[in-house]
């Protein structure tokens, strides 16, 4: 729950320190976005099975995703395009979500807190207070590297004879950079012809498929956030932001081959949303730009972020209008 409040402050809120009302359906749907790589078998040889994650019975969420994992085999892209299905599953969740953890969020011990939001106990949204969603922006790396670490020591402990001592469980209850990223590269090479995104000069073969908002800055796998770069330049840029001229040029490729790109995604399974992994953007240059942060321009090469991000993301709002 307080996972998906924080992702959904960063694509839906913005720095002004305002409340922000989210929707108990939007907070559903985060949620099937986060559990969805959590319905999946564990694979532990012969003995694979999903994992528990609840005290008792498993979690109503995870038994339901679950057995829309099987039936779309694994793909969340189906699911989102059977209107039907996805409209029936987001309102169990959302029975789910305002049944119990939206209420319970804040409830420490005996003591029922309202640092968040107010326990009104029923209704179909909460209203951040004031200050809350800005917070969860500033400090939004910091947020979800407790939960997800908390939630894995968690269902670890719940697991013990499937996982032993397994370490990397975090990885494959949230996802992970090193997931193979193999299927973006013929689409991303068509549309960028075969040049490096970053230096332009022509990859000769391979060539690695680079988030480009770091992996690290927020986990974003939306097709759009991905670029093809030479190695030497994917290595180099690690997990910096880029400099202002890529980041217009990443603009610009988004939406000159727009088309092209969402009808490669959708052959090939991939989640995107273009809208979203704007504002995800907007809201990590904004971060760096307040820290006084550099960006990465080239190789060694880094330096301040200037003002011109805002203008260049800017683009956007005005087409928007």
């Amino acid at each position: 729950m307080l996972h998906a409040i924080a992702d959904l402050c960063l694509i839906r809120g913005d720095d002004s320190g305002a409340e922000l009302v989210l929707s108990t359906a939007e907070i559903a749907e985060q949620f099937v976005r986060l559990y969805w790589p959590q319905a999946t078998p564990y694979p532990a040889g012969d003995n694979e099975r999903i994992l528990s994650q609840n005290t008792g019975r498993q979690a109503l969420v995870v038994r339901e995703l679950a057995e829309r994992h099987n039936r779309y085999e694994g793909s969340l892209v189906e699911l989102e395009r059977s209107r039907s299905d996805w409209g029936e599953l987001r309102r169990k969740v959302e029975q789910t979500v305002r049944k119990m953890p939206l209420w319970k969020l804040q409830t420490v011990g005996s003591e029922r807190l309202e640092f968040l939001y107010e326990n009104v106990d029923t209704g179909a949204f909460v209203r951040l207070q004031p200050g809350v969603a800005y917070c969860f922006r500033v400090f939004y790396p910091m947020v979800t590297d407790v939960i997800e670490g908390a939630w894995s020591h968690f269902v670890q402990r719940l697991n013990p004879q499937l996982l032993g001592q397994i370490v990397d469980l975090r990885s494959f209850l949230f996802g992970s950079q090193r997931t193979s990223l193999a299927i973006h590269r013929p689409l991303l090479r068509a549309v960028q012809r075969g040049r490096c995104f970053y230096c332009e000069s022509d990859i000769k073969s391979g060539g690695d498929v680079d988030h480009f908002i770091p992996w690290r800055r927020y986990s974003l796998d939306l097709g759009h956030n991905f670029v093809l770069a030479h190695r030497a330049c994917n290595g180099s840029k690690s997990d910096l932001l880029a400099a202002e001229p890529h980041l217009e040029r990443w603009i610009q490729r988004n939406q000159t081959a727009r088309d092209e790109l969402e009808q490669g995604f959708d052959k090939r399974r991939i989640l995107h949303d273009w809208s979203a992994t704007h504002r995800i953007a907007r809201w990590a240059y904004g971060q760096v730009h307040r820290a006084g942060g550099q960006v990465w321009v080239r190789a060694n090469e880094l330096r301040p972020l200037s003002d011109d991000w805002r203008r260049i993301l800017s683009t956007l709002d005005n087409e928007a209008a």
